[in-house]
């Protein structure tokens, strides 16, 4: 099978896209050229939902999501996908009519290292211009893309990077954040790819501590004394760690002096979500819902027991309440029914003394005569 002329390549035994909770109608796929000289599969799915993957296989059989867009305003199934290679577009049908989409959207990388970990062979690296540009058919040699390891560290050793491995690495741009003491912030983590695990750091450091928990990717941090400094929210993906985003945390108007090595970065004022509490332990009562779980599960417990018991107790009253009205009308174990009317009604039997068992009183003498 394997050599007959309609087979381009082997057919491999697994998936090549498993993704949970999501339910395809449309599938269209095309081979593209990346800057390796390589072809690479290309899907376009949509979804029940009016979304759109498109997914890249690799040399190890594996795809992998290079984007996710939302192409209606309403959720609703992707009814048809055509390409149109020559027009570098893919025309998405649904219920109220066609949408235009392009095959890449190469402008969403604002660097070198987002460029290169899309891993899109429709996108490279232009260091000339510092843009993530759509691939022409005739590339420079100074264009940067990695397909197989997707590695920034290579690729964009001699461009500009917005990413290192190293732990201090200067961020383009530092948002600051102002709040009063004991105020709880929300300090979001846009989270751009979907491959990559997000973690948060306080300075140099891991972050932990009882003042400052994580939910839904966002950092929640009770601002106590002590607590303020860099908050980055960091990325790993391919074994390459990078900062998503960056917050300067302070109490104070004007904020005290950075670490010299954020000297020069361009910052940013913003407002975070922020709640006032009286202290370091509302953080952990806001943080915590099992004294209110047990609580509902032990009242529910109650309520329940109590009604079974009502129940039970019910139940035997009525069983003891019909055993006493059928226990009426039966006779005692000593006792028969009479034979015969007749036996019912008999006279009782009377009793003749004789006249010479009268005394002079007419007493009788105590001998009787049936």
């Amino acid at each position: 099978m394997k050599n007959h002329f309609l087979m381009d390549q082997q057919v491999v035994g697994t998936p090549l896209l498993v993704q949970s909770g999501v339910e395809y109608t449309q599938l269209a796929v095309e081979t593209a050229q990346g800057l390796d000289g390589d072809s690479h599969l290309v899907m376009y799915l949509g979804t029940t939902t009016g979304l759109l993957h498109k997914a890249v296989v690799g040399g190890d059989c594996r795809a992998h999501l290079v984007e996710e867009i939302q192409l209606f305003p309403e959720p609703e199934p992707v009814r048809t996908l055509q390409l149109a290679p020559t027009q570098g577009a893919l025309f998405v049908g649904f219920s109220g009519g066609v949408v235009r989409v392009p095959r890449a959207n190469c402008s969403v990388y604002e660097s070198c290292v987002d460029c290169v970990l899309a891993r899109d062979p429709h996108c490279a690296w232009d260091p000339e211009s510092r843009l993530c540009r759509l691939l022409p058919t005739s590339t420079p040699n100074s264009w940067r893309q990695d397909m197989e390891r997707g590695n920034p560290q290579w690729a964009c050793a001699d461009g500009p990077m917005s990413r290192s491995l190293r732990p201090l690495s200067r961020p383009r741009i530092i948002k600051e954040v102002l709040a009063v003491p004991n105020s709880i912030l929300e300090l979001p983590c846009p989270q751009r790819s979907a491959l990559a695990s997000y973690c948060w750091t306080h300075g140099t450091a891991p972050l932990s501590g009882a003042s400052s928990m994580v939910y839904n990717g966002s950092l929640l941090l009770l601002l106590r004394e002590g607590e303020g400094g860099l908050y980055q929210c960091v990325a790993t993906e391919n074994g390459f760690s990078y900062p998503v985003v960056s917050y300067w945390v302070d109490s104070q108007d004007p904020p005290r002096a950075p670490d010299p090595e954020l000297a020069g970065i361009p910052r940013e004022r913003m407002e975070a979500s922020l709640t006032r509490v009286g202290g370091g332990a509302a953080l952990a009562a806001q943080r915590s819902y099992w004294p209110h779980f047990l609580t509902v599960t032990v009242l529910l417990a109650s309520v329940l027991s109590g009604a079974l018991i009502f129940l039970l107790l019910s139940r035997l009253g009525a069983l003891r309440a019909r055993g006493k009205v059928q226990g009426c009308g039966s006779l005692p174990p000593g006792e028969k029914a009479p034979l015969s009317r007749e036996q019912h009604l008999q006279h009782p039997k009377e009793h003749r003394f004789p006249d010479s068992d009268l005394d002079a009183d007419n007493n009788h003498l105590g001998s009787e005569v049936a």
